[in-house]
């Protein structure tokens, strides 16, 4: 059984604060940290160590990953080309997508589909894809 499924894309930056990459980027982020913002619970260390901008699919757990793919990516619609600008003045730019799950009798693997625009618009802002998957049994 799927237990969470999160879709965000994320922006990191050394040199662009959190509200600098909204006011490129033209969207507002879901979350943002600034860079060395709070310690560590258990290093110590300042963290994060880039700033972090983050745009949230906007939709519950239980909703499918590619309905989270299609909510990002319709939120970020027209900012491709200045996320792209971003990443190649060395920002990093990242759709993330989680998936924990316990098997179990109501199991059922859910694949994902990424369509030909999703993957043109991630390559056209230079962006990079990360897929997590955790078993929690």
């Amino acid at each position: 059984m799927i237990v969470e499924q999160q879709v965000y894309f994320m922006i990191q930056s050394d040199e662009f604060d959190p509200g600098q990459i909204t006011q490129y980027v033209g969207v507002e982020p879901t979350r943002s940290e600034a860079k060395e913002s709070r310690l560590g619970r258990k290093s110590g260390r300042l963290l994060p160590p880039r700033h972090e901008w983050m745009l949230d699919s906007g939709l519950a757990e239980t909703t499918s990953l590619d309905e989270q793919v299609e909510a990002v990516m319709n939120q970020l619609a027209g900012a491709w080309d200045r996320i792209r600008e971003l990443t190649a003045g060395g920002a990093t730019a990242t759709l993330v997508m989680l998936r924990s799950f316990e098997p179990g009798e109501h199991s059922s693997p859910r694949g994902l589909v990424l369509d030909a625009e999703a993957i043109s618009s991630l390559q056209r802002a230079g962006a990079d894809l990360w897929i997590d998957e955790y078993d929690l049994s």
